[in-house]
């Protein structure tokens, strides 16, 4: 009986980390659209900008998630516009 409960929290916990990697998967993929629709710049110039920024937000503040770093150069250029 001990058996089937700890496979059941194995299995819930797998389902759990899947769910919670596909939503941050997600949410990066709308950030990243939300960028390029903010730099008005073309589907590869719009790469390119975006990963030199990521670059110097990473050295500014280590540590962060990918989803944190976007949501920062998001949160920037729309503070700029204003």
């Amino acid at each position: 009986m001990i058996y089937l409960v700890i496979l059941l929290v194995v299995i819930a916990g797998a389902v759990l980390a899947s769910f919670l990697r596909n939503r941050t998967a997600d949410s990066t993929a709308a950030l990243k659209r939300r960028y390029r629709q903010l730099v008005l710049l073309s589907e590869q110039q719009a790469g390119i900008a975006l990963q030199h920024q990521l670059q110097a937000v990473r050295k500014r503040y280590p540590g962060r998630s990918e989803q944190w770093y976007l949501e920062k150069i998001i949160y920037d250029l729309e503070r700029d516009r204003h």
